[in-house]
């Protein structure tokens, strides 16, 4: 979504949702390496998966990137990159305050206004809110790509979908097929 959100702005307004993550297991993670052509991280695979060091849940990331649009208009997409980094490729505790406090410095925000804001009732709010909305859409699973223009929204991608898949389908989608 970066290079779609990077190569398409004069054409898209790309937004970024939380909806909740689905948990990579065991069994699937080599399958989506093959797929996607990510690497999963050795932290991830053998800390995370293999000792269960982690627990994974939604909320706390999906109130980081709440945060992350309150303080900042634009760079949802790349935070949001970010946060999956954190804990796939890195194997980062995405429950623990001091890995937002890590992140907000690598995006040059202030760590402990971070923080403060994410754990404000007005964010866990907006993100029931966003988890609502995301839900009346019909969505699922994790990755999903909608085209929405006013109230129509059509499904593009359900799941990894490559650079030239999604660009197919954005210009079908946009009539822009030459």
């Amino acid at each position: 979504m970066n290079r779609i959100a990077e190569e398409w702005a004069d054409r898209l307004d790309v937004h970024v949702y939380a909806g909740g993550m689905v948990n990579v297991l065991e069994e699937a993670y080599q399958n989506v390496e093959r797929l996607s052509g990510i690497t999963f991280g050795d932290a991830f695979i053998h800390d995370v998966l293999a000792h269960g060091k982690l627990t994974l849940e939604s909320v706390t990331p999906a109130k980081a990137l709440v945060t992350f649009r309150a303080l900042r208009e634009h760079g949802a997409i790349p935070f949001a990159h970010r946060l999956q980094q954190a804990l796939y490729r890195d194997g980062m505790d995405l429950s623990l305050d001091a890995t937002y406090a890590a992140l907000a410095n690598e995006f040059d925000l202030d760590a402990m206004e971070f923080i403060s804001l994410m754990h404000d009732d007005r964010v866990a709010d907006a993100v029931q809110e966003e988890f609502d909305y995301v839900a009346s859409l019909g969505i699922q699973a994790f990755p999903t790509v909608l085209y929405a223009v006013g109230d129509d929204a059509q499904l593009l991608a359900h799941g990894f979908t490559s650079y030239d898949d999604m660009t197919i389908r954005l210009q079908a989608v946009m009539g822009n097929i030459t």
